[in-house]
């Protein structure tokens, strides 16, 4: 193995984003709140045209206080679409509620518009309604948003939109993350944008992006000393890392149309492999490309065996999530359909897609596939 490994999402940093964190640090504000920290939230309602923001230390915190605003209790049901990452589910669990799953539709590998709507229909019926329903935009692929919307809307349920992985995605001009009452965004190290460790919470409502304030400092009451009424986490970004934000917000357009020129060459010049698919890209959006999933002919290997395949050539690639009905910890869990999301999880691969790959490196991750 003599090639340096190649990573999945590798972050993509500069010396203007290294110079961005010293000038942070240079200017005392290493407490937990901060001016970098209060622009950061501003230059994130700016450019993408979000509601409300407030600046977490994850994507998992924000989905959590997203499930705390819209009311969720012990008991409760949430919706979530099945294939999405396990922190949608653990966040229900935290409040002791109980998820429903829901399989994905295969245009947008999402959750199903229509399969949701026939569940709350007869949730109705029951009058036994859910307490939200979580939407994610799985790899940044976009959701079919204005559908989720409407049935949604339809029966009154509070939508919590997952947008952890698709900054920069649209649907119908408006950017993923600003259709939910609550919507979550991620800067995990190996998102698009990257704090390290971080995330967003974006409320439609300004008294609900009050409360999560509240919320995520300790829910500490305004008073000389330190008062509490309620549970309160800490749940707040550092501002230290929200400089490290603010450099990659200014390098947003370069990171982005290094993401595209990734995929471009991807499809392209993969396009002649029978045995390997492109996702689907939905009409009437745009996919920020943060990952590049495909599906892989099982005729012709398992996703297992692709993943051993390119750790032999020093490549990091990686399986889709597994679906959280078929998740151990919610064995039990009622579910709606299945197999979509099933046969995504057996059949699909994501390949490396950091935006800092090199173009030879995207060249030994398409020959490594050629000669397979």
């Amino acid at each position: 193995m003599s090639h340096k490994r190649i990573y999945f999402s590798a972050p993509w940093v500069s010396a203007e984003d290294i110079q961005a964190v010293v000038n942070t640090l240079e200017n005392g504000w290493i407490a937990p709140v901060g001016p970098e920290l209060n622009e950061f939230e501003r230059q994130l309602q700016h450019q993408f045209g979000f509601p409300n923001v407030l600046a977490l230390n994850s994507g998992t915190s924000a989905l959590h206080l997203a499930v705390r605003l819209a009311g969720v209790q012990a008991g409760d049901e949430v919706v979530i679409g099945s294939f999405t990452f396990i922190a949608a589910g653990n966040a229900v669990l935290y409040e002791k509620a109980r998820p429903v799953f829901i399989d994905s539709d295969e245009q947008s590998w999402n959750i199903d518009p229509e399969l949701l709507g026939d569940y709350l229909a007869k949730a109705a019926r029951k009058k036994s309604m859910p307490k939200a329903v979580i939407v994610t935009h799985i790899f940044g692929m976009p959701a079919r948003m204005q559908e989720l919307v409407e049935v949604c809307t339809r029966y009154g349920v509070a939508l919590i939109e997952d947008a952890a992985e698709a900054l920069g995605t649209s649907i119908g001009g408006l950017n993923a993350g600003a259709f939910g009452d609550y919507s979550i965004l991620s800067f995990n190290g190996n998102k698009i944008i990257t704090t390290s460790g971080g995330g967003a919470l974006l409320c439609q409502s300004a008294k609900d992006h009050q409360k999560a304030a509240s919320l995520a400092t300790q829910s500490k009451v305004p008073a000389d000393h330190f008062h509490h009424e309620e549970i309160g986490y800490n749940y707040r970004l550092s501002n230290v890392l929200a400089g490290l934000g603010l450099g990659q917000l200014k390098r947003w357009e370069e990171i982005l149309g290094r993401k595209r020129a990734i995929s471009e060459r991807y499809r392209s010049e993969l396009a002649d492999i029978s045995w390997l698919a492109p996702a689907p890209l939905l009409e009437g959006s745009t996919f920020n490309f943060w990952v590049n999933p495909f599906l892989i002919d099982p005729k012709k290997l398992s996703p297992s065996e692709m993943v051993k395949a390119f750790d032999a050539q020093n490549i990091e690639v990686r399986r889709f999530w597994k679906p959280l009905h078929m998740q151990p910890l919610f064995s039990g869990a009622p579910m709606l359909g299945g197999e979509v999301s099933k046969s995504l999880f057996e059949k699909g691969i994501c390949l490396p897609s950091g935006a800092g790959l090199t173009h030879d490196e995207v060249s030994r991750v398409i020959e490594a596939i050629k000669k397979l």
